[in-house]
């Protein structure tokens, strides 16, 4: 079941180079409420079901998108902001550092919401040779995703040693807890502490995970949810009905995530509920509401400028950004008019 499960997700990781389309069947609900027609929503997701998406499916197998006189399906696709693009799809659900590059592209698209508000991505290692500070990686081979973002994670963790990136062999792996538990690797980079962790330690590999933001990388938004800029100025009713169902969604998941994991299973019956649910406990602290005046959903447009410069610096963006018009509050629940 494992297998299963970490061959969806590193179909998510490898979004930028490989390129299919699913439509989830059971994932669409064509319900008419009091409120007038269901106004249709196709949202597209870069990986299959899983506890990433955990909100989602939960609003759709809940009713609260119909509550929301929504009719919402969900598609699969190695890119979802170009099919957001394209006009294929009404909202995207994509990381922070996709959406700056897309816009850095000349893409019109605006993050209205977050389901994981934090990075995920970190720095795995095994116990007990864990790395837990960037000197034990010189001279060793670190394995990671080989995308230029993952680079950029590695190079700033050493930089705050003041090591170079020359000094640390990196070995590009389609499998990184695969590379660890071989010992082909001591560390592993690009991948999403939340999966990797709990894949090692559910298959009894005592691990540590530094997660990039606590590795000198400014934090930022694991999955943003994005539209385009022209639908955020002329349908805002139906972006804030998205939000405010997907918030009961959310609300769900944090209030049974036993009943979130079934749910997740019930619309692919290959996952491990026991896996999605594990998955589900270890994500929970960057999906949850933040605090008090941050609902579900909220992003610091600071943070997103501070992790913006970042991005420039690294070499990520052509151009300066301007990231904190990159992200909107106004349509979550509570926020706006």
């Amino acid at each position: 079941m494992l297998t299963r499960t970490l061959r969806g997700r590193w179909a998510l990781l490898a979004a930028s180079l490989i390129s299919l389309t699913v439509c989830v069947g059971c994932g669409s609900v064509h319900t008419s409420t009091n409120l007038g027609p269901s106004r249709r929503v196709v949202v597209a997701l870069a990986g299959p079901v899983s506890a990433l998406y955990a909100p989602v499916y939960e609003a759709i197998a809940n009713g609260d998108f119909a509550l929301g006189a929504l009719s919402v399906s969900v598609t699969t696709t190695g890119s979802p902001l170009a099919a957001l693009a394209s006009g294929s799809a009404s909202v995207a659900i994509a990381s922070e550092p996709a959406l700056l590059s897309a816009r850095d592209s000349g893409e019109k698209l605006v993050a209205i919401g977050a389901l994981e508000r934090a990075p995920l991505d970190a720095i795995v290692s095994l116990r007990p040779r864990a790395i837990t500070a960037p000197a034990q990686l010189i001279g060793k081979t670190v394995a990671s995703t080989g995308t230029p973002l993952a680079t950029a994670e590695l190079s700033t963790f050493l930089a705050g040693a003041n090591i170079p990136l020359t000094r640390v062999h990196t070995t590009t792996a389609g499998d990184l807890d695969r590379a660890l538990i071989t010992h082909r690797a001591v560390a592993a980079v690009g991948g999403l502490w939340d999966y990797d962790a709990v894949a090692l330690t559910l298959g009894n590999h005592a691990n540590e995970a530094i997660h990039v933001d606590a590795a000198g990388v400014p934090t930022f938004t694991q999955l943003a949810i994005v539209v385009r800029v022209g639908e955020a100025r002329r349908e805002g009713a139906l972006l804030r009905a998205f939000l405010q169902s997907l918030t009961r969604g959310e609300s769900a998941v944090r209030a049974d995530p036993q009943a979130a994991a079934t749910t997740l299973v019930n619309f692919d019956p290959s996952l491990s509920r026991r896996f999605e649910l594990a998955v589900l406990a270890a994500t929970d602290p960057v999906s949850s509401p933040a605090g008090a005046g941050q609902p579900y959903g909220y992003q610091n447009p600071r943070q997103w400028v501070r992790f913006g410069t970042w991005m420039l610096n690294q070499g990520l963006l052509h151009h300066t950004p301007d990231a904190g018009f990159a992200v909107t509050d106004e349509f979550l629940p509570g926020q706006g008019e």
